[in-house]
């Protein structure tokens, strides 16, 4: 049997095949355990997320406090955010929500006039006279493309809504699993060390920290600047008359998690309801987020960032694709972590196997020695 290196890789890619095959075939025993790990992972993800949002206030109060007491004002700390945010922030929010919603039928009938208008511009004539760019057929795509996306989005709330109740019970241990990994998560390396034998230590160590840095710096960043995002996106819509400001702004911050096509999937529903006013909002629109993202990522962001992920920026245009596609817009925001952490995984092992290759020595070699 042939033992070469690509051969070896084969053998191994049939074997995983072979297994995942086999698993296939008695899913009745995987399945339950499935659906106990998808109720646990938002729990889980959430709770990790706040834990590096509360972890530097944490250590930073543990300097002259107990950590009990240190992480029991940041809970405190947190709880006064969410009632300013439900108090002073939620209302408005909801209310431009059920507004926009209601305008919505004069929304896609502004589009229409706007389309058909632009079909009076002589330059325009001769394209609008192809069936196929036709000014009518041009209006019912875009009128079905709204329609889907509304239904879209109020699909996913509805699906959100049903998710969170399912396994809302759950969602009350986050507070507790939250204080648990500020109290013992700077024991959890030494854990994980403890299960791998002592010669992959340093290696694993190492890869543990860059890891734990590059989440930390990910997520405290992406709050931080998506919080700033739709601070100067309000203001700048205020100043340019745009309706729905506060709701539009929430869209912006939110979009900004998800790596350079953010901004422009924040873009699309706003200039479809800059459309209403005119045409010039939509290219204000534009000024806006290109200013506000320009602040953001030249003057403000690298201060904020600090470590930044090694990861080019074609890459993860490409992994931000391909995760949308897969899956979908949840995917579009972990998929940039997930792949730092195997890139840096990766990176670690084959340091320590090339560090510790050892040649097999040479048979004739051997012979000449013993002599």
């Amino acid at each position: 049997m042939p033992q070469g290196k690509w051969f070896r890789i084969g053998y191994g890619i049939i074997v995983v095949l072979l297994i995942a095959y086999l698993a296939s075939k008695v899913d009745f025993v995987f399945n339950p355990i499935g659906k106990v790990l998808a109720a646990l992972f938002v729990p889980l993800l959430i709770s990790g997320m706040f834990y590096y949002l509360f972890r530097p206030f944490v250590r930073l109060l543990s300097m002259k406090l107990p950590k009990a007491v240190a992480i029991l004002l940041v809970y405190i700390g947190a709880i006064g955010i969410c009632y300013l945010f439900f108090w002073m922030i939620w209302p408005p929010i909801r209310d431009q929500s059920i507004n926009l919603v209601d305008n919505f039928p004069q929304i896609v009938a502004s589009v229409q006039t706007w389309l058909e208008s632009m079909q009076q511009h002589e330059w325009l004539r001769e394209i609008g006279q192809k069936d196929a760019l036709s000014t009518e057929n041009l209006t019912n795509k875009l009128t079905g493309s709204l329609d889907e996306l509304l239904n879209s989005v109020i699909g996913s709330v509805r699906g959100i809504f049903n998710v969170i109740m399912n396994f809302f019970f759950l969602l009350g241990l986050v507070p507790f699993m939250i204080y648990y990994l500020l109290s013992e998560g700077d024991k959890l390396p030494g854990h994980i060390l403890r299960m791998l034998p002592e010669r992959f230590h340093k290696e694993a160590s190492g890869a543990l920290k860059e890891i734990d840095a590059s989440i930390g710096s990910f997520i405290l960043s992406k709050v931080l600047t998506s919080l700033l995002i739709g601070v100067l996106t309000f203001v700048g819509y205020l100043l340019i008359d745009m309706p729905y400001p506060l709701l539009l702004g929430l869209i912006a911050a939110i979009t900004n998690f998800i790596p350079y096509i953010g901004p422009l999937i924040a873009f699309i529903p706003t200039a479809v309801v800059a459309l209403t006013v005119s045409p010039m909002t939509v290219l204000l629109v534009g000024v806006v987020l290109v200013v506000s993202n320009q602040i953001e990522a030249n003057l403000i962001g690298p201060r904020i960032i600090g470590k930044q992920m090694n990861v080019h920026p074609f890459t993860v245009m490409l992994l931000v694709i391909g995760a949308s596609s897969i899956i979908g817009a949840f995917g579009m925001i972990i998929v940039v972590p997930v792949y730092a952490i195997i890139k840096i995984i990766a990176i670690r092992v084959y340091a320590f196997r090339k560090h510790n290759h050892i040649p097999p020595k040479d048979p004739l070699a051997e012979v000449i020695e013993r002599k």
